[in-house]
Formats: C-alpha cells, structure tokens, sequence
C-alpha cells in the first residue's frame, strides 16, 4: 500500500512507524526506502559507516549503540575521587605505631618510656588522559537521529573511562611512561610480588581458589595485612561460571537467607563465606583471561588488523626452548611441547604491528628463551610478548595469541638494545586473575587534578569542529598490603585454553 497525506505509514507487516504530514515528510519516507532511480526496490543502505550512518535516512527513530557504556567500568565506578592541587601528590602511612606491648608497664617511679612511631612517605604521580573528539560541519547542519556532537562527547568519554578501567589493573609506566600504575605494578614495585600476588599455577579448582581467599581474609586482619579487611572480589565472567558450577556450597553466601536450596550446585555465588568475613563479588571485563579477547590479544585482533597511528614497527623475534639451571619453571611433563609467540613493540602512541609469528619447543622442567631485535626506528618504550596454546593443531594466527606479559625497554637511553626474555611458564597467557581489594576510601582511591571535562580545541584549515574531553588522575593505593590477585587461575568455562592436559 502507498502511504497518504495525513494518515499512518504502514510496513508490509501492517506495523504504524509514523505520519505523512508535508511533501517534505513524503520526500524523506521516499528517500529512506527507495533505490536512487527505481521506485521499486528497496534501499537499506547499510554501507553507511561513521558519522554518515546515523544520518536520519531511515524510519527508525533511535540511534542503537553495542558500545561499552559506563556501569560496565565496575572498578572506576567504586572507586572514590579525590580533588587534589599538584601533579605529583605526596603522602604519608602510619605503618607501626612503635614499642611493644610488653614496654607499657613500669615500676612506680621509673622514667617513662616512648615507642616510635613508624611512617613512611609515597607519592602519587598524575597522569594526563585526553581524547580528541571532532565533527564537520556539514554533520552539524544535517537532520540525524541525535545529537551528533553528543554521541561524539560520548565516544570520547567512554574511551578515557574504557583506558582507566583497563590501566587500574594493569598499568605500567615503567612499560609506558605516560601510563599511571595500576595494582599489579604498585605491587610489584612496594616488593610485595611474593606476599600479595598468589600464584595459582594454572590450577581449575575452585577449591584452591577458595582456600588463597580464606588465607587472604584471615592474613589481611594481622600485622602483615595492616590491620585490614578484604570488601570486594574482582573476577572475570568465566571465573564467575566457575564458582556458580563448581564451588563447594558451603562457601557460599545464602542467597534469600531461607535454607540451604539457594547455594546449591549451579545457583549463583554472590559471595564468598569465610571464617573472617563474606567478600562479595563483582563482574569485570578488564581482567586480562583467555576468553576477553579485547584486553588479551595483539591490536592486530582487537582493532580489526590496525595498529595505533604512530605506534612502533614490528620487532624481530627469535625463541629456542632450552634447559632451566634455576629450577624456577613450571613447564612440566604436562605442559612441554610447542609454543608459538609473537611480540609488539609499545609507545605512548599505543602497541605497534606483531612480529612475526615464531615457534618454539620446550622439553620439561625447561625453558624458552625469546631474542627481541627492537625495530629500525625504536621510539617504543616497551614490548607486549603473546604466546599461543600449547601444541596448537594449526600455524596461529594473531588471533590466536594471548597476553604472556609486558615487559619495559632495558635502556630507553640506548633504544636498539638487543631485549632477551625468558619464559618459565610463570605468567601463564589466558588465565585469570580475580582481585581482592579494600576499597575504603583510605586504602584505595583515585586522585583527580582534573575531573572529566571538555576542552575547546580550535579548527584551522578544515570545516570542523574539534574539541577534546580530559582527565588528569593516577590511581592511589593507600595500603598496597591490602589488595591481592591471585594469579594464574585457568577458568573451566574458557574457550582458551592455554595447556593441553
């Protein structure tokens, strides 16, 4: 049927999308659904891409977004903000208040003694997260379904909340130095690898993963633990699968508070029970894990095949499996085989294109030595070193690769340094690494020089509009002696799985 002047458009299913009220609304229907030159056919136009795609050629009235949106960003959206007035912020822990309990009591007349108390000193440096965002001005002037400088606001605030999230678990600035350290590298750099990074070892079973958390909760309320407290666990989806499926119900939190039926095998754990306290669980997609192929993999996959502009070359990559003297490893008979890596050099820019993919076979209790030749023009800062399944059945491919570990340039004073890396099979690509993080106010935060606001940026020789959306802040860890990850957990419920057995 043909639509009339005052009456309902129908589709061909009889559904009302809306009136024809002036040539010009008749014009617009005829526009969106017609091909150029036959009335006849039907124009979908879906090869409309950017900005041109949301002009409003079509008889939908919304704009449909499959974007990252803000309460995906669960840790930011935790943590507390707080203003401060300086781009290197200082300050100070209590961490002994001195003596000893025995030195408190005294004979009648005797001198008063004092203990000491003990305070250490940290600083805070802010960092400088900016996006630029721009539209024509032909867009401006142009009947679309929204806003168009809006959703252009958006996009760039969400890719600065989309770089936080990411960097508050694995930031390095010692990898890239404009970055602001996340957990993992704060801990790492307090000396605290060995007491608050539990290394798992590519285990599946939930049950370990229960028992780290109760040691967690119980050495968190000692000395070694500042005296503190465990309010939230961080975990992957996968994870979250793990402990619905395979967690002892005994360890979980009752659901509705009325019998045993709700933690049952397979019901949702919300939480975990321990002799020292519940810790409640929340969903992240910013821990690095085989399955979240967005965080995990080289640009190469995650960014449709392009690398950032003005990221570095490719670096040149050889690996050889070798015996292990240090007895540090644990490839076992289990995990001995092949391994295919790659590697990418790192800016401030972003990650540049892979090497070339190398193959390397390594027997048990061994090792696998990689050689990094950094590229012709080495202006990167670090390097991203992927590695794929053991004994893949195929050649991978960069799709095919996960994360083993970002290691910083030796010398940024001498560029072209030959990099050697071993891999003892210690940072395991594609597991998981839930967190256990204090979140008070005091124990974690971040600092703000600049809270998230718009800049006016200037055009100069094209018909646009620029302007750009900032963030001054870094990532504050109060007590570093009360977050933890437990590392090298591999989900059952993963798709990539990094050993055969």
């Amino acid at each position: 049927m043909y639509p009339t002047f005052g009456g309902n458009i129908q589709l061909f299913n009889g559904a009302d999308v809306g009136q024809i009220r002036t040539m010009q609304d008749m014009q617009q229907f005829a526009k969106a659904v017609q091909t150029a030159g036959n009335a006849d056919v039907l124009d979908f136009k879906g090869d409309l891409t950017g900005v041109p795609a949301i002009r409003f050629e079509s008889l939908e009235a919304t704009l449909r977004a499959v974007t990252e949106r803000e309460e995906l960003f669960t840790l930011w959206n935790r943590l507390s903000r707080r203003p401060v007035n300086s781009s290197i912020t200082e300050f100070s822990t209590r961490n002994d208040i001195g003596g000893d309990f025995a030195e408190t009591f005294h004979g009648e007349t005797s001198e008063i003694r004092a203990g000491r108390t003990e305070y250490e000193r940290d600083i805070v440096k802010i960092k400088y997260m900016m996006q630029r965002a721009e539209v024509s001005m032909v867009a401006t002037l142009q009947n679309t379904i929204e806003d168009v400088k809006a959703a252009e606001n958006t996009s760039a605030t969400m890719r600065i909340l989309r770089a936080i999230e990411w960097a508050l678990y694995s930031g390095d600035e010692s990898v890239v130095p404009q970055q602001f350290d996340g957990v993992r590298a704060q801990l790492v750099k307090k000396g605290l690898e060995s007491t608050n990074i539990i290394n798992l070892n590519g285990t599946s079973d939930t049950a370990e993963m229960y028992d780290s958390v109760r040691k967690v909760m119980a050495d968190v309320m000692t000395p070694r633990g500042g005296y503190g407290r465990i309010s939230d666990m961080y975990l992957t989806t996968t994870v979250q699968t793990d402990l619905d499926s395979y967690l002892d119900p005994a360890y979980r939190v009752n659901l509705d508070n009325t019998g045993s039926a709700s933690t049952t095998y397979g019901s949702p754990v919300t939480g975990i029970r321990t002799s020292y306290g519940t810790v409640p669980l929340t969903t992240s997609l910013w821990i690095p894990e085989g399955n979240l192929q967005h965080i995990s993999s080289p640009i190469a996959a995650r960014q449709r095949g392009q690398a950032s502009v003005g990221a570095p070359e490719a670096p040149t990559l050889a690996a050889v499996g070798a015996a292990d003297a240090t007895g540090t490893n644990t490839f076992n008979a289990a995990r001995a085989g092949t391994y295919h890596y790659g590697v990418a050099a790192l800016n401030e820019r972003g990650e540049g294109v892979l090497s070339t993919i190398t193959a390397a076979t390594v027997a048990d209790d061994g090792k696998v030595t990689l050689t990094i030749t950094p590229p012709g023009n080495p202006n990167m800062t670090g390097f991203a070193i992927y590695r794929s399944v053991q004994d893949p059945a195929g050649t991978p491919t960069a799709a095919d690769l996960r994360l083993l570990k970002r290691i910083p340039a030796p010398d940024l004073n001498s560029p072209a340094d030959v990099v050697t890396f071993e891999d003892f099979n210690l940072n395991i690509p594609g597991a998981s690494s839930p967190h256990l993080f204090d979140l008070s106010a005091e124990s974690m935060n971040f600092e703000q020089l600049l809270p998230m606001q718009q800049f006016p940026l200037y055009p100069t020789s094209t018909a646009t509009m620029p302007w750009a959306v900032l963030l001054f802040g870094a990532l504050r860890l109060g007590y570093p002696k009360r977050a933890f990850i437990l590392d090298n957990y591999i989900p059952k419920s993963s798709d990539w799985q990094p050993h055969t057995v």
